[in-house]
């Protein structure tokens, strides 16, 4: 592929994910989000709810009409005493009691009220109360349905759940919220009511929980598998990192399950909740940093300015209740800025890396363009509140974690098969330590026996002398035909002139004819090689041990074994063939062990020796066996692995 079509390609890819990646999250605006769902609203303080409607929209958030009564604790006898002092609102507008006034405290106290007009016919309806900031009395009519935590400043005590009222209703009823907050940084009724049908609203809860507990589910087992391999391994420091990151993204999305299940007071947990999002892209940017190979310098400032926000935003939350309106719009914007340039930061650094070639760095970058693009749809679309899923900066930090881990998982697999393979060379040094042992054996054992002939000949000389001063002819042939077959046996067969890798074929030679193999070899290997002997040794050590037991377990007794091997025009060729009447298991470009489950590690160490040298190898099958063949450039030095 030229350079061109490469750019081209690579363009087009961006751009598919800026595409793919908008239309996801304008998908979650119009389909997932509390805001866009098409139901009737309250006006001036009133909703007025049909018989037809439930058939519609079982389900409706509450977001506007509400009369809002600023500074005021109300009870139900307190509010037919207010008259007309009170302003309308959208839930959403504001987060806290300030009102978007710099001047206004963003704590004290407030009452939400809401007057609904049911159908006559008596109904059972629930309505779904978010996390209200941050202690509150829910009345209905005149009745308290609920309290969680105290709003009365002299005994406050802040609390907060996601919880559920199940009631009978006709008619006209009044909805009545009081709520203080003297403890976080949200104040009142943020996120609007679910109002409706008990099975639709438990439904929807339950499927809310649902994903939220498998997403926080996944992560943990990440987590603790992350733990697992750091142990295992010390060295590896970007698994402390990643198993960190799953930790803090467990936190960080465990919000749903969380406050649907448990009553919770503001501190310290929502100012753990709040810090592990900024934690999250801390350690993000640490290990986007390590995989891209950054210069070191941008690691330090970058990692640096990062850590900076998670102290200041673990103190934001921490003393969230002594903060003025001026300092939230501050470390607002401080907000703002720290996110744009972590994605501007995220994308550069990810580009360079894709253009110097860094392994694998280009699924960082697709998942910065996400990362990105949920920045910018957040800014474009500021009026989203997720029904089922998360916010869009949630779902931008989920892509960029598990993009993380599967480039580190990815990594930790060619480590953990570098060290299968090189478990297995060295235990075919063992074994070619072995075979040179049992060389050496024959070779002495030999040699004692022609030490011993050479003894014994001047008894073989005056035996022949007497056989032939009388005359004895066929005595005479025989016994010189015994002589020669004892010294025969004495000679030293080499199939090859290099030492090494004649006893390799030497050693599994005689291990194939033991078993009933027939075992050819022809070789026109010189004694000196420029080649390193240890992996060559290796990888027709293992050629010949699969060639050896594919052959022991064929049920026909024609079995054969063929080796061949020369040095031509530079290169040394062999061809390994042997007889084999099964098929070659794969997935993928990988071969599968016939002996055991899993990929064969022999075959995997050829094919890693042959590629590290620069080396050529074809493996097929025909109806004559299955063939290797196998040709290595000579000339050149011994070549390390290069660490994962």
């Amino acid at each position: 592929m030229d350079k061109k079509t490469f750019l081209l390609r690579r363009s087009f890819a961006l751009f598919l994910t800026i595409v793919l990646s908008s239309t996801m999250f304008l998908a979650l605006y119009h389909f997932d989000n509390k805001y866009t769902k098409n139901a009737p609203q309250a006006i001036n303080g009133a909703l007025y709810v049909l018989e037809t409607d439930w058939t519609n929209t079982p389900i409706r958030y509450l977001m506007d009409g509400w009369r809002y009564y600023a500074d005021r604790l109300l009870t139900p006898e307190t509010l037919q005493q207010q008259g007309d002092n009170y302003q309308y609102l959208s839930i959403g507008n504001n987060s806290n009691f300030s009102m978007g006034e710099r001047r206004r405290s963003p704590h004290g106290s407030a009452s939400y009220a809401l007057t609904l007009y049911l159908p006559e016919e008596v109904h059972t309806y629930t309505i779904e109360l978010p996390e209200i900031y941050s202690a509150y009395r829910f009345y209905i009519d005149d009745k308290l349905k609920l309290q969680i935590g105290e709003p009365d400043i002299i005994e406050y005590h802040d609390q907060t759940q996601c919880r559920m009222i199940t009631f009978e209703a006709s008619g006209k009823i009044t909805l009545l919220l009081a709520v203080s907050n003297h403890s976080w940084i949200y104040s009142g009724l943020v996120y609007p009511p679910a109002f409706g049908e008990p099975l639709n609203l438990n439904t929807t809860r339950g499927i809310r929980i649902g994903l939220c507990l498998i997403l926080v589910t996944v992560t943990l087992m990440l987590a603790i598998f992350s733990f697992y391999l750091a142990i295992r391994n010390r060295r590896m420091n970007n698994i402390w990192f990643f198993f960190l990151l799953c930790m803090a993204t467990a936190v960080f999305k465990s919000y749903s399950v969380v406050h649907g299940i448990l009553t919770l007071s503001i501190q310290p947990w929502y100012s753990i909740e709040f810090v592990s999002g900024y934690l999250v892209t801390l350690l993000v940017i640490i290990l986007h940093n390590r995989i891209c190979d950054t210069k070191i310098y941008a690691q330090i400032i970058s990692s640096t300015l990062a850590g900076v926000v998670c102290i200041l935003a673990l103190l934001y939350g921490l003393f969230a209740a002594h903060l003025t309106m001026s300092m939230m719009l501050a470390f607002s914007n401080l907000v703002f800025c720290f996110k744009l340039l972590t994605a501007v930061y995220l994308l550069f650094t990810a580009a360079i890396a894709a253009h110097r070639n860094i392994e694998k760095a280009s699924i960082l970058l697709y998942a910065d363009i996400v990362y990105a693009c949920a920045f910018v749809w957040d800014r474009l679309l500021p009026n989203y509140e997720p029904v089922f899923s998360g916010w869009f900066q949630e779902w931008g930090s989920l892509i960029l974690v598990f993009a993380t881990g599967m480039v580190l998982w990815y990594d930790i697999a060619m480590g953990y098969r570098h060290s299968l393979v090189y478990a297995e060379e060295q235990r075919q040094m063992k074994r070619q330590l072995t075979m040179q042992v049992e060389h050496l054996r024959q070779t002495n054992q030999k040699v004692e026996e022609s030490t011993k002939l050479r003894h014994d000949f001047r008894h073989h000389l005056r035996t022949l002398m007497t056989l032939s001063e009388e005359g004895r002819r066929d005595e005479l042939e025989n016994y010189i035909r015994s002589i020669t077959a004892i010294n025969d046996g004495t000679r030293i067969g080499r199939l090859t002139d290099n030492i090494e890798l004649d006893a390799v074929v030497q050693y599994y030679s005689n291990l194939a004819q033991s078993s009933g193999i027939q075992f050819r070899a022809r070789l026109q290997i010189p004694a000196k090689l420029h080649f390193p002997i240890v992996d060559l040794c290796g990888l027709l050590g293992n050629l010949l041990e699969n060639a050896v037991e594919a052959c022991q377990r064929q049920e026909n007794k024609d079995n054969a074994i063929f080796i061949a091997g020369r040095t031509q025009n530079g290169q040394l060729e062999f061809v390994v063939d042997n007889s084999f009447d099964g098929k070659i298991k794969t997935i993928g470009k990988k071969y599968l062990s016939s002996k055991r489950n899993g990929f064969g590690l022999g075959i995997s160490s050829v094919l890693e020796t042959v590629d590290r040298y620069g080396g050529v190898i074809n493996l097929y099958t025909d109806e004559n066996g299955f063939h290797a063949e196998v040709s290595l450039p000579l000339g050149i030095e011994e070549r390390i692995p290069l660490p994962v």
